[in-house]
């Protein structure tokens, strides 16, 4: 076991996983300092040794007293393992033991519309409800909702995150990140303290990928941090899932492209739990819509849709149409977002 703050400095390098190897290898047992080890190394640029040297220790500190540990390459998850994408360490807030169980990246674009945080809430409750964890980005928009859907599930989740593991970003996402870290954990591959930086993304969708069984894409546009985590997951030989869209909507183009390129179309989480082997769980049942409820759901559809046009609609008063609408969303059967109501996935 090495010293955090060794990993601190390793990590704050950011060197490519082949580079990790190699050092690790090297190192062994080294008894000496080995920070000195890496200093004198010829492998590192002198870039690199600058970062590693420049490493902030304060924010360690800070970040080990708050439930901030070290997983180290020897205790890595068989899949990560497998993927040859290994980064030296990470580090982790939380309980890193969801990431031994059958995992599934959730993931889509930060502007994601109704329809697509309904399908990342609905297909993260029903994988976590089978005992499937969870895993994403904590960004906006589809992977807030996955996480969402499966802390709502009451099962455990993972945010892998593109900045130091002690940094929330998006900043809204602060109560987020609590809930997640108490029931599962904040991983990342980054010096803790480190700041966002737009390539870190790219880095970060690699490690989301080489975590997971399996990679569902909800809504991407055609460029979309989302289409380089499953291109990534399709390079290590995971499975890649893409739920379907109108084929008009902007928000899915990259989506389809995916399903061109040999994506499993998937328009419910059995199918993925089957090419997990996995059983499903047992669906709870609806009761019987009221009469009212009947002509609401009959004025709706999959887009969104205003609360004036389904009282046209349905023909119903619009103290009825309000008061059902709230009986509806609760029971799970719509979804409210900006724009108006639509029919749950």
């Amino acid at each position: 076991m090495r010293s955090a703050e060794f990993w601190q400095r390793l990590l704050a390098a950011e060197l490519a996983p082949a580079k990790n190897r190699v050092l690790l290898e090297e190192l062994g047992s080294f008894a000496s300092d080995p920070l000195d080890f890496l200093a004198a190394h010829s492998l590192l640029t002198d870039a690199e040794k600058r970062r590693m040297q420049a490493a902030d220790m304060a924010p360690l500190a800070k970040a080990l007293k708050e439930d901030v540990g070290v997983l180290e390459y020897d205790d890595y998850p068989e899949l990560l393992l497998e993927s040859g994408n290994m980064p030296a360490a990470l580090f982790v807030k939380g309980n890193p033991a969801c990431l031994y169980q059958p995992v599934v990246a959730i993931v889509g674009t930060r502007s994601a519309s109704t329809y697509g945080k309904a399908c990342a809430y609905k297909f993260a409750q029903a994988l976590a409800k089978a005992g499937v964890t969870v895993i994403s980005g904590g960004a906006l928009g589809i992977d807030a909702a996955a996480h969402k859907g499966a802390l709502e599930a009451g099962a455990k989740t993972a945010a892998i995150l593109a900045t130091g593991v002690d940094t929330v970003y998006p900043p809204v996402h602060h109560h987020l990140f609590q809930q997640i870290a108490a029931s599962g954990c904040l991983v990342s591959q980054f010096a803790v303290g480190s700041k966002l930086a737009d390539y870190k993304f790219l880095i970060r969708n690699v490690l989301v990928a080489a975590l997971s069984s399996a990679v569902l894409v909800i809504e991407a546009p055609a460029r979309s941090g989302a289409i380089s985590t499953a291109t990534a997951a399709n390079e290590m030989g995971r499975e890649v899932f893409v739920v379907p869209a109108n084929i008009d909507h902007f928000g899915f183009q990259g989506s389809f492209a995916l399903l061109r390129d040999g994506a499993t179309l998937v328009n419910h989480p059995d199918q993925i739990l089957e090419s997990l082997q996995i059983t499903p769980e047992q669906p709870d049942e609806f009761d019987e819509a009221s009469d009212f409820g009947k002509l609401i759901l009959a004025a709706l559809t999959s887009e969104p849709v205003s609360t004036e046009q389904i009282v046209e609609k349905s023909g119903l008063d619009t103290s009825d149409v309000l008061s059902e609408l709230t009986v509806l969303e609760l029971e799970g059967r719509v979804i409210r977002g900006p724009s108006g109501y639509a029919l749950t996935p």
